[in-house]
């Protein structure tokens, strides 16, 4: 605890200093990963999994609200929790947008339910902000993985809860994902499957609540990539992810392709360095796994690369990291750094 202290205040001292530094008028400057992040009114951030939309000069970040003090065995997640940015280092709090079922046991999203890796999409067309999380049922534990759709009509929420879905063409459905949605508007579910691990791709229906025919294999992934972030830059599409381990972190991978249905060319491990703090390097991402890859609106061509610091024992303790994303020569490179600014 005092190692942790020192870094604190030597590295990011911001994070200790309190209410006066996180103020709007004299915010945090700079990002400070793998370390406590607090948001403006000097508690911490509770948004894990998450991604982020940006709405008219705002961004929202949306994650997982992990419980104080429970362990993923006990049933960590209480909802959906949303921040909102003018520039990504100070966030206020938009308090919880989609909260668990306190009161019907039958819901989907009843207490004891597993919510995670919450992702947001505006469809144009309805008009609506769509939400997309992995969704276990209560009681049920990992066996078959949902897809569960909340709709709002404003960013910060609030959102409800609408229906749930199996995707990637199996009746065990899938886990961890990402929805991408391209410069067109069209939404893409990547996922992997379950229980055979393979790598599936759908695309989703005008109104983005539903897919909206098959999946398709991509053999190019190997088998148990999950977690997946994409972005597009110039006609290209790179996607990070990750092994599957449980909530153990395990070497990120990297691909690329011109074609989301096809054509995906292995770029490897893109990270580069060790974490400061718990020693772990590129074999085991840092101590981390991907969550989204933020195009920063502010420098065009400019990217953060969003991971987790899983904590299982007391979830709502896991940490952030966030580190700039470089395409160099057709490759991707996150390299760690204890303190950064863009």
């Amino acid at each position: 605890m005092l190692l942790r202290l020192f870094f604190l205040l030597v590295l990011c001292p911001s994070t200790l200093i309190g209410q006066q530094m996180n103020s709007p008028l004299d915010g945090r400057k700079y990002f400070c990963p793998g370390q406590i992040w607090t948001d403006l009114n000097g508690n911490p951030i509770n948004a894990h999994g998450g991604g982020i939309i940006y709405v008219d000069g705002t961004y929202y970040w949306y994650g997982e609200h992990k419980l104080l003090g429970k362990s993923e065995r006990e049933g960590a997640d209480g909802g959906v929790h949303c921040y909102s940015s003018t520039d990504l280092y100070n966030w206020q709090d938009e308090g919880i947008i989609l909260s668990v079922d306190y009161q019907n046991p039958q819901s989907d999203i009843a207490l004891g339910c597993i919510l995670e890796r919450p992702k947001v999409i505006y469809n144009k067309r309805t008009k609506l902000y769509v939400m997309y999380f992995k969704l276990y049922l209560p009681g049920r534990g990992y066996d078959t993985g949902y897809v569960g759709v909340a709709t709002g009509t404003n960013p910060s929420g609030p959102f409800q809860y609408s229906h749930k879905f199996l995707g990637a063409g199996s009746s065990k459905g899938s886990g961890d994902f990402c929805m991408f949605q391209d410069e067109d508007g069209n939404v893409y579910h990547l996922t992997v499957r379950k229980p055979d691990k393979a790598f599936c791709i759908g695309r989703l229906q005008d109104d983005c609540l539903y897919p909206e025919g098959t999946y398709k294999v991509l053999s190019d992934i190997p088998l148990h990539t999950e977690a997946p972030a994409m972005v597009r830059k110039d006609g290209i599409y790179y996607m990070i992810g990750s092994g599957s381990s449980g909530w153990a972190p395990n070497a990120a991978r990297s691909f690329s392709t011109q074609n989301l249905w096809k054509g995906y060319k292995d770029l490897g491990n893109p990270c580069i360095g060790v974490n400061t703090y718990n020693q772990l390097g590129a074999e085991k991402t840092f101590g981390a796994q991907i969550s989204f890859i933020l195009p920063v609106k502010q420098r065009p061509g400019f990217y953060i690369a969003m991971f987790d610091i899983w904590n299982p024992e007391r979830a709502s303790d896991g940490l952030y990291v966030w580190l700039p994303l470089r395409i160099e020569n057709g490759k991707l490179i996150v390299e760690w750094k204890d303190q950064w600014s863009f």
